[in-house]
């Protein structure tokens, strides 16, 4: 079954021409390919004022990973322990929120639009 057409005013028929130095086209195809999308995808949603989401990839060093690897346990353990029943322990859900904060600040610190 073939993909239904889009309405004419959905579709992308224009063609809009920009002049760019070698290094801009390189920026801009890096910038592109950081956001996993096309050149004309990240170019269009830049000139629209839409939030272009940079994919991050953060190093972490032995320490830290050691620490999160404690903190999954942690949760794992609290996950364990209330599926069987058991009530949870004062401040838990704050704890929890807290690392669910500190995990998506840790997410998107960097992988906002520059």
């Amino acid at each position: 079954m073939a993909r239904p057409r889009k309405p004419e005013a959905e579709r992308r028929s224009r063609t809009i021409g920009v002049r760019v130095t070698t290094a801009e086209a390189a920026e801009i195809a890096e910038r592109a390919g950081a956001a996993r999308m096309t050149t004309g995808g990240y170019m269009r949603r830049r000139a629209l004022g839409q939030p272009v989401r940079e994919a991050v990839v953060h190093r972490l060093g032995v320490r830290e990973r050691v620490e999160l690897r404690r903190i999954g346990v942690n949760l794992n353990q609290i996950a364990r322990a209330l599926n069987s029943g058991a009530s949870a322990p004062p401040g838990t859900l704050e704890t929890v929120e807290r690392v669910r904060k500190l995990t998506s600040d840790l997410l998107s610190e960097e992988g906002l639009d520059r």
